[in-house]
């Protein structure tokens, strides 16, 4: 037991290395700790990003046909017997030149299972707009929701409607 006597004090201050060195110990043990609980609650609260990588029509004759390549991030996968499963479903609103909405033109769900993990998923969609759809742009919006965790993220990309 180390004892300090500073002037000006009527008792003298005293320290225990053995408390110095415990206390230096719990320190380090708490900074790796909330180090930990912080790493595990980042990855867990993962946001889900969606963005429009592109979106084209062309005429087939009776129709518009559109494609829409949508890239998505941050989605949960489940683990189960060695292989990750994804689960995304989508709907598609179309706005037309005048700002109309077209809800739910399309609607579906796509399920992956693989070995590995996956860092992203293209979701690849095809519809076809008929003829009463007069040429101009129009605007798609892809409506992504995760299966699993039920999060939500739209997506917005532009197509032109052009006769060739």
């Amino acid at each position: 037991m180390i004892i300090i006597n500073l002037r000006g004090f009527h008792k003298p201050l005293r320290f225990s290395l053995i408390k110095e060195v415990n206390m230096k110990y719990l320190l380090s043990g708490l900074i790796v700790l909330l180090t930990l609980v912080f790493a595990c609650k980042k990855e867990e609260s993962q946001k889900l990003e969606a963005s429009v990588n592109q979106a084209y029509a062309f005429d087939i004759g009776s129709a518009w046909e559109v494609n829409i390549s949508t890239k998505v991030k941050g989605f949960m996968e489940e683990e189960s017997n060695g292989k990750f499963k994804m689960s995304l479903s989508y709907t598609i609103d179309v706005v037309k030149p005048g700002g109309e909405t077209i809800k739910g033109i399309i609607s579906k769900t796509e399920d992956k299972i693989d070995k590995e993990k996956l860092p992203d998923f293209i979701l690849d969609s095809q519809f076809n707009l008929d003829t009463t759809y007069t040429p101009g742009k129009y605007k798609a919006i892809i409506n992504i929701r995760d299966v699993i965790t039920g999060k939500t993220v739209s997506a917005t990309g532009s197509f032109d409607l052009t006769k060739d």
